[in-house]
């Protein structure tokens, strides 16, 4: 298969889930943040287990979402997106973006994830490239997301 097939395949993956997302109602809102996760196991999911393309379906799913809102505070809310990355070692890639009002590329995202996985003694992995994308086990997962909620609150 080519480069711009896969691609082609990428970006309808993106779509159908962003799609998914809004239609069940799947964003919550955790006070701080917006969040949502990937279910393990789902069709096409071995295409979020790199940053790059998490990023990308983090972005679009926050337009979408403030798009459709009803709510207008959402617009001054980051996400933070979950989906799986390994499933044999049961590990989750999670991102966090800031705000669509924001103009700033700061994302203090980075930070916070690892203040929120030394907190729970997570088992996490923070060495990638992106400093707002961690990798934690999926057990932790629950854990982390209630540490984050109460460090950004």
């Amino acid at each position: 298969m080519s480069g711009v097939e896969l691609a082609k395949e990428q970006l309808s993956a993106v779509t159908s889930h962003v799609h998914h997302f809004i239609n069940t109602h799947q964003v919550i809102s955790a006070g701080p943040f917006l969040y949502t996760y990937l279910q393990e196991g789902t069709a096409d999911c071995r295409y979020f287990s790199k940053p790059v393309c998490l990023k990308m379906m983090a972005k679009f799913l926050l337009t979408a979402y403030v798009a459709t809102s009803r709510n207008k505070k959402t617009s001054s809310l980051p996400l933070v997106l979950a989906a799986p990355c390994d499933m044999e070692q049961g590990t989750s890639l999670v991102i966090g973006i800031p705000p669509i009002s924001e103009d700033s590329p700061k994302n203090f995202f980075g930070r916070a994830f690892q203040l929120a996985a030394s907190k729970t003694q997570s088992r996490s992995l923070t060495d990638l490239f992106e400093p707002s994308v961690i990798e934690i086990r999926v057990e932790d997962r629950s854990k982390f997301f209630d540490a984050l909620i109460a460090l950004l609150s």
